[in-house]
C-alpha cells in the first residue's frame, strides 16, 4: 500500500511539474496585463513539434530540443506582443479576440503542415527505468522534475531579485506610475509575453513524450492550466505552483483508486468547489504581490 502511494506521488509530481510550466505562462500574462492569452495552448503545441523535428529530423539530442522549444516559444511570444498595444485602446476584449484569432490560425496552419495523424515522440530516456524501494521511475521523469524545478527557481529568482523582475512587478501594480518612474511598460509587456511563451514552448517539449502529439495537443493541456491558475489564485505565481502540483497528484491518485475517465470530473469538481468556498484561490490575490 505504501509503495503504491509513493509510486503515484512520484507520477503526480512529474505530471504536476509539467502543468506548472504551462500554467505559469498564463499567470505571468494575467499578473502583469490582466489578460488571457488563448494562443498559449498553440505555443505549447509548436514547442512540442519544434522539439520533435529537431530531434527526429535534424538528429539533435532531446535535452537540446528542450532549449530549441524554449527559443521557439520566446520568438512566438515576441511576435504576439504586437497585439499588446490594443490594451490601450479602451477595450479589454480587443487583445482577447486577437489571441483567439491567432490560436485558430495556428491550429489550422499546424493541421495543414503536420496533418491529423498523431506523432510518436520517443526519447532514449523513457526506456531507462530505475527501481528504488519498490517504486519505478524513468530517467525521463527525472529530467522533467529537474528541468521544471530549475526553471521555476530561476523564474522566481528573476522576478524577486533582478531589476527587470522588480520592474515587471511594478508594472503589474500600477502601469502608469511605473511609467512615470522611468520604466518602459511597453518593453516589459513584450518581455512578459516572451517569458510566458518560452515557458509554454519548454512545457510542450517535455509534454510531447507523455502525450499524443497532434496539432491540437496543447488544447487538452491548456484547459487544465486554466483550472490550475484559478485554483491557485489568478495571477499568483506561488499559488500556481501549489495548484499545479496538487492537480498532478489528484490526477495520479484518481487514476489509481478511481478511474482514469473520472480525472476531469475530479479536477473540475475541485475547481467548482474552490470557486464556491474560496474564489480567491489557494493564495489570495494581491495585486501588489502577484508577480
Amino acid at each position: 500500500m505504501a509503495t503504491i502511494v509513493a509510486q503515484q506521488a512520484i507520477n503526480g509530481i512529474v505530471l504536476g511539474s509539467l502543468y506548472v510550466l504551462v500554467a505559469l505562462g498564463l499567470t505571468l500574462i494575467y499578473g502583469v496585463l490582466v489578460q488571457i492569452n488563448f494562443a498559449h495552448a498553440d505555443f505549447v503545441t509548436l514547442g512540442a513539434f519544434s522539439a520533435y523535428f529537431f530531434m527526429h529530423t535534424l538528429g539533435g539530442s532531446y535535452l537540446a530540443s528542450i532549449g530549441v522549444a524554449l527559443l521557439v516559444g520566446a520568438m512566438l511570444g515576441w511576435l504576439i506582443a504586437i497585439f499588446a498595444p490594443l490594451q490601450r485602446k479602451g477595450s479589454e476584449l480587443l487583445p482577447l479576440i486577437a489571441t483567439i484569432g491567432v490560436s485558430v490560425m495556428l491550429q489550422n496552419a499546424m493541421l495543414a503542415w503536420f496533418g491529423p495523424v498523431p506523432y510518436a515522440f520517443e526519447t532514449p530516456y523513457s526506456a531507462q527505468v530505475f527501481r528504488v524501494a519498490g517504486t519505478f521511475f524513468t530517467l525521463q521523469s527525472i529530467i522533467i522534475i529537474v528541468v521544471s524545478t530549475v526553471t521555476i527557481a530561476l523564474l522566481y529568482a528573476f522576478m524577486k531579485l533582478t531589476f527587470l523582475g522588480k520592474a515587471l512587478r511594478a508594472v503589474s501594480q500600477d502601469r502608469e506610475t511605473a511609467g512615470l518612474m522611468g520604466i518602459n511598460p511597453n518593453q516589459l509587456v513584450t518581455l512578459t509575453f516572451v517569458l510566458a511563451s518560452a515557458l509554454a514552448g519548454m512545457g510542450g517539449a517535455m509534454l510531447a513524450p507523455v502525450l499524443v502529439l497532434t496539432p491540437f495537443a496543447g488544447a487538452s493541456v491548456i484547459v487544465k492550466a486554466f483550472a490550475i491558475v484559478i485554483i491557485g489564485g489568478f495571477g499568483n505565481v506561488e499559488g500556481t505552483i501549489l495548484a499545479g502540483l496538487l492537480v498532478g497528484l489528484i490526477e495520479s491518485f484518481t487514476t489509481q483508486y478511481l478511474d482514469p475517465g473520472l480525472i476531469d470530473i475530479v479536477v473540475f469538481g475541485l475547481l467548482l468547489l474552490m470557486l464556491a468556498l474560496r474564489p480567491t484561490g489557494l493564495v489570495s490575490e494581491k495585486r501588489e504581490e502577484n508577480v
